[in-house]
């Protein structure tokens, strides 16, 4: 397994990332999982709904992507430019 630097992910925040290929904002960084939520850049908007699905207002779509691929031996391929960052330990 991969041992990221919690205080190198925390440089993320405000990053532009590329996810699915929507560019994207990093605004949150989840060291635990490790996972970063990630705000679509073009500020397009999506129905968010209430917790029991009903519609409730329009909101930015926003990405909640694991940092590690599934074997947590190198980065999510989803996210290629995290492997020219020095985020390890």
């Amino acid at each position: 397994m991969l041992r990221l630097d919690p205080d190198k992910l925390k440089k993320l925040l405000g990053h532009t990332l590329s996810y699915q290929g929507v560019p994207c904002r990093t605004i949150e960084v989840l060291t635990e999982e490790p996972a970063l939520v990630l705000q679509d850049a073009q500020d397009r908007k999506v129905i968010q709904t209430t917790q029991y699905g009903d519609a409730n207002c329009w909101a930015p779509q926003t990405f909640t992507v694991a940092i590690l691929n599934p074997e947590r031996d190198g980065f999510n391929p989803a996210l290629p430019e995290l492997a020219a960052l020095d985020l390890l330990a």
